[in-house]
């Protein structure tokens, strides 16, 4: 009887595990480049509406906005998941952009909400290509993030 009950408790021990795993799908990531690209988009708009903004600053908001929305583009096109490259290269494109905005914007504004929740689904990106994102403290968890974002287009 106890040799029975190993042997159940066994084959459900993999299926638990895997409870608290968020496998990604392509459909999935390209959801969440999307809207990291329409968040930052709207973040982009509000922070050209804000006083003394350089024009320097706008130019190259406008400029990592659109490399970001090609790359947006190109994985909701993928049929199946995305190149890692491409991944790669919007994460540096939004960390570039983020770079140059958050200091542009007031600390606990909906704006800077918004940056930070495109940074927080970077990670979860990043790993389900199968690339690390080492290093990157995230500020909110991805459901957080994908709300904010979501709420904030």
């Amino acid at each position: 009887m106890l040799r029975r009950t190993l042997l159940c408790t066994t084959v459900l021990v993999p299926a638990i595990a895997l409870v608290g795993c968020q496998v990604q799908t392509a459909s999935q990531i390209a959801s969440d480049v999307k809207l990291i690209a329409s968040g930052l988009t709207a973040a982009t708009a509000d922070i050209k509406l804000l006083p003394g903004i350089p024009s320097a600053a706008v130019t190259q908001l406008d400029f990592y906005l659109a490399t970001i929305q090609a790359g947006a583009a190109k994985v909701a096109s993928a049929t199946a998941t995305p190149a890692a490259s491409t991944i790669q290269e919007i994460t540096q494109v939004v960390q570039a952009l983020a770079s140059v905005a958050l200091p542009l914007v007031p600390a606990g504004s909906v704006i800077e909400a918004a940056i930070q929740a495109a940074l927080s689904l970077l990670p979860v990106i990043l790993a389900a290509v199968g690339v690390s994102g080492a290093g990157m403290q995230p500020k909110y968890q991805p459901s957080q993030a994908r709300a904010i974002l979501a709420a904030f287009r």
